[in-house]
């Protein structure tokens, strides 16, 4: 009978997923008409519209909200230059005991009110032409009360009992056990989990084995002794006899809900994060949350763009999914269920933040002590399928038949974080996970451009343990980093709903900086009580000019990077020795901060592979070489079209092959063939003599070996040490190393270019630039002004410190009239007045006679914020016609504003922090005013010194402090 039910349930979601696949057409043509094709057009870059803009991540306080303050809200965001937000429902940082008046409304969420409210947010989003995207209910992972709980995200479980020679087992089957220790304290904590009626579980493999040995808490068993007790329950009760010789071990292994609540859930009801992998369950909560019983029905496509999935952090040991062992078995090649008790293993699906709790956990049983792991790997290669179909597919099929698609962060356990971004419609990655590192960010695009996904979001401006450090300086830093990755649409995180019933400072609620969770202390809370909300239209307007510039044409990828692991977790990578920012971390103006969110990397595999693929990346990038990852699915698609080989349209001109402990074998057998056909092939380091699957892995590793020996004897195969990055034909070409920069290529139909350039460094840097004989002209863009200069005989262009430039290359001339005069640059500029004793005021705090220094080293000033206006005079002895005077304010933290003489110079959020004051000086006595805006992080720190319980989360937080000021040296400087 339960072999009947089983059948008929797969049955049954086959139905469903082909009932997708039929969608599939339809949502690729709703993806074209929210992301169509253009090609680059520097009239549009000149003032971007605000649809190319970034959006924010707009927290609301569970449904205490009003539909006036959210329709204000949005009027807000189109006016500071926000193409978007994304709305999330729910507590965190909010009074666990406020009054049960406001708690009632916090709670309420998914009540007619709640609708209500958002319906008066999407009327006025379609008058303001704001794009919004939905979380996926309240918090995260999806889920409620609204479903049956044996609906609910299921895990497996073990449970085992010990037989001696010969005895007799008669009962009921043991229930799950617990193999690891249990989460004591914060963990614990965050671990909350629902009631799970044993009744619920559902036994997926029952056996008994002869115990070979037992280690560490972990029994060995005989494979060849296995018995299927499936045959041996009778009403519930196993009856079976152990042989006669040695002890042996029943086990069984369940399927069984994991009990999960969906973290910060606006909702005080016994809410299940629901079974992502059922894909009937799926379907059933989109109707549900977004169906005709919510009113959002009318909203769908207009303005509702998406549906965000954020990371996938399940509080699951091992992922199971309805249909789980018969894909097991049509991707593997053999049945998997006798041995699923050696492939549970506790915390293991878990996200890292949990999964440490773990470190030392293993499977409570084995059958190949050795090979072990490769059975892990056919189980996580299946559980990548089952999600992206399951989940991802059956998200994007019921979205898209309405108008909308589907934004998701598509990791969380251990993931191919290629394949499953590749396979949303708008897959996201974010800059709190995996250390906002590059060699993650580029897992994410990779896996986009190959799938050709025209847009690319990132959770951004997010860093643990450092709330009140975001300045425009970090963001335009953050961005560049990001975008010089291949993101294409920035969504800040992100943006407090004004809140304030008198439990927080002035400022009101922060979401993600609270005193009601103080060891939670994330940045961004951009709203308008931040010091630099005036300064985010600005901002925005160059986000907006890059973002255009970046989804225009299609990516240009010179060489892939062959990357074989499935099992991605963001606590295994490596960061690069030559990165910065990684954790948000500015070196040499921040304090490096360790706690809680902050881990060593394990030495695993995946981190020994990357700390040997840095310097072969940071070699291509020193040489204007353009890399991508590719993982085993795309890669054994790929095509010969000469020398090149395409995947999915796109061409490339090489593929690396780097210390690879195994291989795949049928990419073993692709790359064989394309290197036979003549695509290059750039090897370094051992060649792979293994292959991960477990069926038939000693002939498998035996052809692998040899047909990677094969491979490397082919002509087309060249060593790393041969510098064979030298043989790429580009049009545009590095003059020299350049190690400084980093860099995304976009190409037009008519093959025009645009190229951006990020200088990650603190120093100047000249760009020097080979420009091909295919562009007739070429136009340097800065994305700060929108100014477009036309490029000279010699292509060279100095980017500041962390500077940034876009380079247009193309056969066409850009009309004379949006065109600017070459800016001077006051690199080669030299010092002529050095602007000293300064007069400060601060609030109420005025000081005379000043060097310029740190206000933290000005005892009135130590823990202070705000505002501070500096004011001196400086002698001009002689003003040369034809010279132009450039001010360097030198260090600013953060943003200055200068007048010369009584009239505005001009203000500066970004590096260089210098202006061309050339028309406002005067010969003799001139005056100046710097009015400097720091950030709000030393003050808070300071009342949390005084004891004010309103920021308790700065509490013995008085060494982190940050620089604050105008630090100078201030000099004018001739050109």
């Amino acid at each position: 009978m339960r072999q009947l039910y089983s059948r008929l349930l797969i049955c049954l979601i086959s139905i469903t997923i082909i009932a997708f696949s039929t969608a599939f057409a339809v949502q690729e043509a709703k993806e074209k008409d929210w992301f169509p094709y253009y090609d680059f057009d520097p009239a549009v870059f000149q003032s971007a519209p605000r649809a190319y803009g970034p959006l924010t991540r707009w927290w609301l306080p569970g449904n205490d909200i009003s539909s006036d303050e959210l329709q204000r809200e949005i009027r807000m965001f189109a006016d500071n230059g926000f193409a978007g937000v994304e709305v999330q429902p729910l507590t965190q940082g909010l009074n666990p005991k406020a009054p049960k008046g406001q708690r009632d409304r916090v709670y309420s969420w998914d009540t007619p009110s709640y609708y209500a409210h958002i319906a008066a947010l999407m009327e006025q989003a379609k008058k303001s032409k704001v794009i919004v995207d939905m979380n996926g209910g309240s918090g995260w992972p999806l889920g409620g009360s609204f479903f049956d709980p044996k609906e609910s995200m299921k895990t497996l479980a073990v449970s085992d009992t010990i037989l001696g020679a010969g005895q007799s087992f008669k009962a009921p089957l043991p229930k799950p056990g617990n193999h690891a220790p249990k989460a004591t304290g914060m963990m614990a904590a965050m671990m909350t989990k629902n009631f799970v009626d044993d009744k619920w579980a559902v036994p997926l493999s029952i056996i008994a084995a002869k115990v070979e040995k037992v280690t560490d808490h972990q029994t060995v068993l005989d494979p060849k002794t296995i018995v299927d007790l499936t045959k041996n329950i009778q009403s519930g009760t196993l009856d079976w006899k152990a042989p006669d010789d040695g002890k042996w071990q029943i086990v069984v292994t369940w399927k069984i809900p994991s009990g999960e609540k969906p973290s910060l859930i606006a909702s005080e009801k016994n809410n299940y994060v629901i079974d992502h992998l059922d894909p009937v369950v799926v379907t059933k909560t989109y109707e549900y949350l977004l169906g005709r019983r919510t009113g959002l029905n009318k909203y769908h496509g207009k303005p509702i763009r998406a549906i965000f999935n954020d990371s996938y952090e399940f509080h699951t040991d091992r992922i199971i999914s309805p249909d789980f062992l018969e894909k097991f078995r049509t991707l593997n090649g053999y049945d998997i269920t006798p041995y699923l008790a050696s492939l549970f293993q506790k915390g293991y699906d878990h996200p890292v933040y949990l999964a440490n709790m773990y470190v030392d956990a293993k499977p409570p049983v084995v059958f190949n002590e050795k090979d072990n792991w490769r059975m892990m790997h056919d189980y996580d290669r299946t559980v990548n399928e089952v999600f992206k179909k399951n989940f991802i597919g059956a998200s994007n099929g019921w979205l898209g038949s309405r108008g909308m698609l589907h934004r998701t962060q598509a990791y969380g356990f251990p993931i191919d974080v290629i394949g499953a971004a590749g396979s949303a419609d708008i897959p996201e990655a974010e800059q709190l996970f995996a250390e906002g590192s590059e060699g993650y960010l580029k897992l994410v695009t990779s896996g986009a451009h190959l799938n050709n996904k025209p847009v690319i979001t990132q959770e951004s401006f997010v860093s643990i343990l450092r709330a009140e450090m975001t300045t425009p300086q970090k963001i335009k830093m953050w961005a560049d980093k990001s975008l010089a990755c291949g993101i294409n649409q920035l969504i800040y995180h992100g943006t407090p709903y004004k809140y304030n019933n008198g439990e927080y400072g002035p400022e009101g609620w922060n979401t993600w900086s609270s005193p009601f969770l103080p060891f939670v202390n994330f940045s961004t809370g951009m709203n308008e009580t931040d010091p630099f909300w005036k300064d985010v239209k600005q901002i925005n307007a160059y986000l907006a000019r890059c973002q255009y510039a970046l989804r225009a044409g299609k990516p240009k990828t010179d060489v892939l990077i062959y990357m074989p692991f499935i099992d991605f977790t963001e606590d295994q990578l490596a960061t690069n020795p030559e990165e910065i920012l990684e954790r948000g971390y500015l070196k040499g103006i921040e304090p490096d901060i360790q706690g809680f969110g902050v881990f060593k990397a394990p030495d695993t595999r995946i981190n020994r592979w990357y700390k040997k693929l840095w310097p072969i990346i940071n070699e291509l990038e020193a040489n204007g070489i353009t890399w991508e990852f590719v993982n085993d699915e795309s890669l054994q698609k790929a095509t010969l079209i000469g020398k090149n080989f395409a995947i999915a349209g796109n061409n490339y001109q090489a593929l690396i092959v780097a210390n690879l402990p195994f291989i795949d074998l049928n990419t073993a057998k692709k790359i064989n063939t394309i290197a036979k056909a003549g695509a290059s092939v750039w090897m370094d380091g051992a060649l792979p003599e293994i292959q991960p699957s477990y069926h038939d892995f000693d002939a498998n590793d035996k052809l692998v070996k040899q047909i990677m020996e094969e491979t490397a004897g082919q002509k087309t195969a060249l060593k790393w040490d041969s510098k064979p990055y030298k043989s790429i034909v580009q049009k545009i070409n590095f003059t020299g190393k350049m190690d400084f920069t980093r860099q995304i290529v976009r190409e037009m139909k008519d093959g025009s270019e645009v190229r951006f350039f990020w200088n990650k460094s603190d120093q100047w840097q000249t760009l020097e630039l080979k420009i091909g004989s295919e562009f007739r002209e070429y136009y340097w863009l800065n994305a700060e002004t929108g100014q477009l200069t036309k490029g000279q005989a010699t292509a060279t262009y100095d980017l500041a410190p962390y500077g940034s430039v876009i380079l247009y290359a193309t056969s066409k001339k850009i009309p004379e009239n949006i065109l600017s005069q070459p800016i001077a640059s006051s690199r080669k500029a030299s010092e002529i007045v050095k602007v000293e004793n300064w007069t400060l005021g601060v609030d109420q705090t005025n000081l005379n006679d000043q060097n310029l220094k740190d206000w933290r080293q000005i005892e009135d000033l130590k823990f202070t914020s705000g505002e501070g206006i500096y004011r001196s005079k400086f002698t001009v002895q002689n003003m040369e016609p034809n010279a132009n005077y450039f001010l360097d304010l030198g260090k600013v933290y953060y943003t200055a504003e200068v007048t010369i003489n009584g009239k505005p110079a001009g203000k500066r959020l970004f590096t260089p922090f210098e202006l061309n004051i050339t028309k406002l000086l005067k010969a003799g006595e001139n005056e100046i005013e710097v009015k400097v805006v720091t950030s709000r992080r030393n003050g808070f720190i300071g009342e949390a010194v005084k004891g004010n319980p309103l920021y308790l989360q700065f509490k013995g937080q008085e060494k982190t402090t940050v620089p604050a000021g105008l630090v100078g040296p201030v000099v004018l400087k001739k050109l």
